[in-house]
């Protein structure tokens, strides 16, 4: 076993038993923001999982949507019993989520580059006015109320208490960054990078690039219907205005923020965006400035994500004693970038 593979694991133990253990040393609104954060950590790593593929969404939340108004109409008016258990509920939402993300890919992925993600934003347009027009099954702008809480036996049900719902979060993101990271280290993985660098290349080679895209668009749909599903039942209602297209952008900027490269990306994003936001909310009328600060921050001094954060920490004080000219190399990079287009 490497030392990487030894670092990675223990800081994931240690972070997991923060996890586990935060409902006993956070207050129940803490608790809610560290759930919020591993929802968009799923969703961010659906996004990332694709963009390794060469394909750039913004259709993850339509996933959710629909997985969470799949769960949420079994469970509150299927008249078959299975079906409105809420188990049932978040496992067809998961399923029904992965086989729309079929017909839609066959469309779609035919299509490259920034026109994909063009084609993905009108689909959570055109799902979200589906779900307001289409009133006599979903309510319309007032979504579907009273959805029933998740029960386990011994435990009863969940209630209004966050603690099992975050227990429960925390093994639907553990699975899907685990099943996610397992398949990039297999020849699907390498699929998928061997796209985004070259994709003629990979044609030419003997793959076929629109299946391999295929697959992995319906388990980006999978993880983020199953996600959405739990939604459901931890609000206990849906709403059109939940799936809107600035939430598919901040699903978008949590891993872009965190790393893209890395599997850890869309956690630190995640973290980091959604924790300052909630952390922010006393601050309301400056919450926007720390947050484009981190923004620009990213952007243009760490492209690689704040992953990347301590290598440059540890590295920046050896450049400048091996390189005098570092600082201006590094001004000279900042001011190119702002340089008016001639």
């Amino acid at each position: 076993m490497s030392r990487r593979t030894k670092i990675i694991i223990v800081a994931s133990l240690v972070v997991l038993g923060f996890l586990f253990a935060s409902p006993e040393l956070l207050s129940q609104y803490w608790v809610m923001v560290i759930i919020s954060c591993l929802i968009f950590t799923c969703l961010g790593c659906g996004f990332r999982f694709l963009f390794l593929a060469g394909r750039l969404t913004i259709g993850a939340i339509a996933f959710a949507g629909v997985g969470a108004y799949t769960a949420a109409l079994l469970t509150t008016k299927a008249d078959i019993p299975v079906l409105t258990n809420p188990w049932a509920g978040i496992f067809f939402g998961a399923i029904m989520a992965a086989l729309i993300a079929i017909p839609i890919g066959i469309i779609c992925l035919k299509v490259p580059g920034l026109m994909f993600a063009i084609l993905t934003m009108a689909f959570v347009e055109l799902f979200r006015y589906v779900l307001i027009m289409w009133s006599s099954l979903t309510n319309g702008i007032g979504g579907v109320l009273d959805i029933p809480a998740f029960s386990f036996p011994g435990y009863g049900s969940f209630g209004i208490d966050r603690t099992p719902y975050l227990y429960l979060m925390i093994i639907i993101a553990a699975v899907t960054i685990f099943v996610m990271y397992r398949i990039e280290r297999t020849r699907v993985g390498l699929s998928m990078f061997s796209m985004a660098q070259n994709n003629e290349l990979a044609q030419h080679l003997g793959m076929d690039t629109f299946r391999y895209r295929l697959v992995i668009f319906a388990i980006v749909g999978l993880f983020a219907g199953l996600v959405g599903g739990f939604q459901a039942h931890y609000w206990h209602y849906v709403s059109p205005m939940e799936y809107q297209l600035l939430n598919s952008l901040l699903i978008m900027i949590c891993p872009v923020v965190g790393g893209l490269m890395s599997p850890v990306g869309p956690i630190v994003g995640a973290f980091t965006l959604i924790g300052l936001t909630e952390g922010l909310r006393v601050f309301q009328e400056w919450a926007g400035l720390f947050f484009g600060a981190i923004l620009l921050f990213v952007v243009f001094m760490l492209p690689g994500g704040l992953v990347t954060l301590p290598r440059a920490i540890y590295n920046t004080p050896q450049a400048i004693m091996n390189s005098p000219q570092w600082a201006r190399m590094q001004w000279g990079r900042i001011r190119a970038r702002f340089a008016p287009i001639s």
